[in-house]
């Protein structure tokens, strides 16, 4: 009998049978079907299934077959787990065939084929879940699921909906998997109607889920899913799949990004009439690949135009365009290949899309998105490079206006700020000669930002356009916000001064002497000026000590005489300007070399706001302590003024003494005793000659 089940089951087969299978026939075939169920040849099982499915077929009661179930069952359950796919795939369609045939059977047969087929659905479930099957068993339970499920009286929608996806989210991987692995076959078992929208809508999260899973094996079958579904009704129900597979573009896991463009490239090549896998990347078929790659993108867009419309088939376009600048390397590759079998003229079809394109990477600029917003950017920066510099007039009122408008947040002007460096970055530069007044304009408008992170980020668009076209960048922008300083309007004052530090904070040493003159040129200072003066002194560290000759002098002079004149809201501006300058240099000894030439002016008022400065920078500086190699210079002052002719500057004098020895620990102090000892020495022995 071992020898001779093969060449018996073949004979089965190759049989015609004219009438109904009886009883006896049964008796005579079931036993047959049982050795080749449990045979080692692979060929042997798949026969054996075969005809064990097409029996109810062929016998003209089902009740004559029920009483040969407990034997069949388990091996048809045995070879559903078989490592063959053949095998396991012509097992379970002998299952759906024998649970439709038990189930138009009548009377004793129907119950008990019911109850068989009852108890099958439960165990097919759990074989889906058990952990201990490989990836190929759990794939067999779960197209016996399905075959059976289509086969049987239940709904496969509420079997789906109330039992097998909420499993979707399950912490064991296996029971993911065995999820997916019946989306994976579901498809294609269904007919275009009867896979509902329903079903379709609740099993493309379950797919989207699994294609970011932690699971290697989860990925690889959701992935496998998704594919079948598109095959099997990606055109039916394109406008169902399509919004699904474009949210998942913009995803923060790339996983899901990647995956969901290779499935919106299966999606776009079976509209199209295409493939993504070119066919002539062959050596032999170099020469001609190109043009042939050339007419199948053009027949494939034809096809995408009629099949999505033109709007959405924009909007697609433009979420793919997007995605060839991701900041992952296998998507952007991805985004590329899918590009190439849709588009076939780049440029053509940017200037199509153009309008959606740019709403798109508006949209992404202003997400807030740290990720999405450089994406955009870089995607912005590609669209001027490709496609030149005629779309600069259009775009860049468009990045104004987004920046000007009070209703944005301060994400969304950052993010066109970023937009705006690439689109300076990628143009030419006599594109960006004939606009520079449009584009000065526009990036000192983000320069003026209230929030500091836009500001910085135009501080780099301001630094790339400087590199470009040089000094004319200053020269456009730079005496706009000098007269916007001088503006009544209080907030044009503070927009101007925001704009003026951001720039200084970049190119100080260049625009220095050229701001400070025109703010020192009154007398005293104005309190625009004098506060357009602190906020330059927060930036400019590094290089205002060059200009302390000019200023020193120029805030004593302005101290002095609106001290005269009893002025407190401008003195007290002045005094803020003179923390602002003190607190912030980087050259402390130049500084307290042109406080300490002051000391000995003529004037009273000079000298005892000098004597002040000495106190303030002491209070200013103290956590640094950056100013005692210089404490011989400050000590001569103070002792030089204790018998200063003016009751005034005696006072100023002793406030400052007091704040040095509070200030400074005495062991630093101590090492300057006999420093001072001599020099009131001297300055007795002057006294009485």
């Amino acid at each position: 009998p071992a020898d001779g089940t093969l060449a018996a089951l073949e004979a089965l087969i190759q049989t015609e049978f004219l009438h109904a299978m009886d009883a006896p026939s049964l008796a005579l075939i079931v036993p047959v079907l049982h050795r080749g169920l449990r045979d080692r040849i692979a060929t042997t099982k798949r026969y054996a299934a075969l005809i064990a499915g097409n029996i109810c077929s062929m016998i003209h009661d089902a009740k004559d077959f029920v009483p040969y179930l407990p034997l069949l069952l388990p091996d048809l359950q045995l070879a559903l787990l078989d490592p063959i796919p053949d095998v396991r795939s012509t097992s379970a369609k002998a299952l759906g065939s024998l649970t439709r045939g038990l189930g138009t059977a009548s009377g004793s047969a129907k119950n008990a084929g019911t109850t068989i087929v009852d108890n099958l659905r439960p165990w097919l479930i759990e074989k889906l879940r058990q952990e201990d099957l490989t990836s190929a068993e759990r794939s067999g339970a779960a197209q016996g699921l399905t075959e059976v499920l289509i086969a049987s009286a239940t709904t496969i929608e509420q079997v789906m909906l109330e039992e097998l996806l909420p499993l979707r989210s399950h912490p064991s991987a296996s029971t993911r998997e065995g999820v997916l692995w019946v989306l994976t076959f579901l498809p294609s078992a269904l007919s275009g109607s009867n896979f509902t929208p329903a079903l379709l809508d609740s099993s493309l999260p379950a797919l989207l889920n699994g294609l970011s899973d932690e699971s290697e094996p989860v990925r690889d079958v959701a992935m496998r899913a998704g594919r079948v579904l598109i095959r099997a009704h990606g055109k039916a129900n394109v406008d169902r799949i399509l919004p699904r597979l474009e949210e998942g573009l913009s995803s923060d896991d790339y996983r899901i990004r990647l995956a969901s463009l290779s499935l919106l490239g299966d999606l776009l090549s079976l509209l199209g009439g295409t493939s993504i896998h070119s066919a002539s990347n062959s050596p032999e078929n170099a020469g001609t690949s190109t043009q042939d790659d050339f007419r199948r993108a053009e027949r494939a867009q034809a096809q995408l135009a009629l099949a999505l419309g033109k709007e959405t088939r924009r909007s697609v376009l433009s979420n793919l365009y997007l995605a060839r600048n991701d900041t992952e390397s296998p998507v952007r590759q991805m985004a590329v290949t899918v590009w190439k079998t849709v588009v076939a003229i780049t440029v053509r079809t940017l200037r199509d899309i153009l309008q959606t394109l740019i709403k798109k990477i508006l949209a992404a600029l202003a997400s807030g998105h740290l990720e999405q917003t450089h994406v955009a950017g870089k995607c912005l920066g590609d669209v001027v490079q490709k496609l030149g510099d005629g779309i600069l007039p259009d775009l860049l009122p468009l990045l104004q206006n987004a920046i000007l408008d009070d209703n944005n947040e301060a994400t969304t002007r950052r993010g066109v700020c970023v937009g705006l460096s690439e689109v300076i970055s990628h143009a030419s530069r006599d594109a960006i000669v004939n606009y520079l007044e449009l584009l000065t304009e526009v990036v000192r408008d983000a320069l003026c930002d209230s929030v500091e992170d836009v500001r910085d980020m135009a501080a780099s668009c301001f630094q790339a356009l400087h590199q470009v076209v040089g000094q004319p960048a200053l020269d456009e922008m730079v005496p706009s916000l000098l007269i916007n300083l001088d503006s009544s309007s209080l907030e044009n004052s503070a927009r101007a001064l925001r704009g003026l530090a951001g720039i200084l904070k970049l190119r100080s040493r260049e625009l220095l002497p050229y701001i400070l003159p025109r703010l020192l040129s009154t007398q005293p200072i104005t309190i625009s000026h004098t506060n357009a003066l602190a906020g330059i002194a927060e930036v400019t560290g590094a290089t205002l000590y060059t200009h302390f000759h000019n200023i020193v002098p120029a805030l004593l002079s302005s101290l002095a005489f609106v001290q005269e004149n009893e002025d407190e809201e401008h003195e007290a501006a002045l005094r803020e300007c003179c923390r602002s300058v003190l607190a912030n240099t980087d050259r402390v000894d130049n500084l307290i070399s042109e406080i300490a030439s002051k000391c000995s002016n003529d004037k009273p008022e000079i000298r005892q706001e000098s004597c002040w400065m000495f106190q303030v920078l002491v209070e200013e500086r103290k956590d640094r302590a950056d100013f005692y190699e210089q404490l011989p210079i400050i000590l001569r002052e103070f002792l030089y003024r204790l018998n200063d002719d003016s009751t005034v500057v005696r006072k100023a004098n002793h406030a400052a003494f007091k704040a040095l020895t509070k200030h400074v620990p005495a062991e630093d102090l101590v090492e300057h005793v006999e420093f001072m000892q001599n020099l009131l020495a001297s300055m007795v022995s002057e006294a009485r000659r």
